[in-house]
C-alpha cells in the first residue's frame, strides 16, 4: 500500500512542477532554444519591453524598431532586436527566424 501511495504522490509532483509549454513560436539553434514574449504590446504590434526565453530561463530586455542608426538599410524583413545580453546582445528578430550577435540563426521549430 505504500508503494501504491508514493507511486501517486510521485506523479502528482511531477505534474504539479512540469516546465510550462512554450506559448508562442519557438526558435532553435544546436542546443538552444528561444522564445520572446512581448511585454504589454500596443496595439501596433510593438512593445519597449520584451521577455526572453533560453532553455527554459526568462529575463526581461528592452526592444529596439530602428536599424541602430547604421549607414547601412535596413535588411529584409527585419522587425526588432532585442537588447540582450552576452550572445543575444543584441538578438535580432526577423518574420522567420531570429540572429545573434555570432550571426547563428535560430530558426522556427515549433
Amino acid at each position: 500500500m505504500k508503494t501504491i501511495l508514493l507511486y501517486f504522490a510521485c506523479g502528482f509532483l511531477n505534474t504539479a512542477f512540469a516546465i510550462e509549454s512554450p506559448e508562442g513560436v519557438v526558435y532553435c539553434h544546436k542546443k538552444s532554444v528561444v522564445e520572446y514574449r512581448l511585454v504589454n504590446p500596443r496595439k501596433d504590434g510593438t512593445a519597449s519591453d520584451v521577455d526572453l526565453i533560453v532553455n527554459g530561463k526568462t529575463k526581461r530586455y528592452m526592444t529596439a524598431y530602428s536599424w541602430f542608426g547604421s549607414n547601412q538599410p535596413t535588411p529584409k524583413n527585419f522587425k526588432f532586436a532585442i537588447l540582450g545580453e552576452r550572445e543575444f546582445d543584441p538578438l535580432l528578430v526577423f518574420d522567420n527566424y531570429l540572429e545573434n550577435v555570432n550571426k547563428n540563426r535560430y530558426q522556427k521549430c515549433n
